[in-house]
């Protein structure tokens, strides 16, 4: 196997076209993000009209329930049904190729692929609260970015260009419609 080309006759899509999604899809993320400040200052401002103080907790809950969640299950939704691929490979010409079910192995690869964004936001809160003094905040951050640099290393060095997510999914990342003959 040379040259991306892969056993299945896939091939493996350029380091540029993985960024090029990679920051597409951050975009579409800070779009989402940008909408749900909105939403939680009209929230606030207008129906409230006053800011709520939360617990660490609380905290936790909000931003796994209204950030991490939804974007795993948005995220999901778009590479688990044609075209089977989220905003930025569509734009980027890439796709997602599953071995199974195309659901299972979605909501499997983004729950790893956004893992490391959860552990991170976790040890951002943790720090908030305790002035970054705790074990769990150092933990959390360790985890976060070693699983980040796991899952970049991975896609970026192994050869059929799978990261962990991938492997557990059985899934694997391809130019659009592009095979061997």
């Amino acid at each position: 196997m040379t040259n991306g080309q892969s056993e299945s006759g896939l091939i493996r899509p350029s380091t540029l076209s993985r960024i090029k999604a990679l920051f597409f899809d951050w975009l579409f993320i800070c779009g989402y993000l940008i909408l749900l400040l909105i939403l939680n200052l009209i929230t606030f401002a207008v129906v409230l009209d006053t800011f709520l103080e939360y617990t660490h907790m609380e905290s936790q809950l909000i931003s796994t329930f209204t950030s991490v969640i939804p974007i795993i299950i948005i995220f999901s939704f778009m590479e688990g049904k044609a075209p089977f691929a989220s905003w930025g490979k569509r734009r980027s010409g890439i796709k997602v190729h599953y071995g199974g079910s195309p659901i299972t192995g979605a909501i499997i690869r983004n729950t790893i692929k956004f893992l490391p964004w959860h552990l991170g936001h976790m040890s951002t809160i943790d720090g908030i609260y305790h002035d970054y003094t705790t074990p769990s905040s150092m933990l959390f951050l360790t985890l976060s970015l070693g699983l980040f640099l796991v899952l970049i290393f991975m896609a970026l060095g192994r050869e059929d260009g799978r990261h962990l997510g991938d492997l557990l999914a059985r899934s694997r990342v391809a130019h659009y419609g592009k095979t061997l003959e």
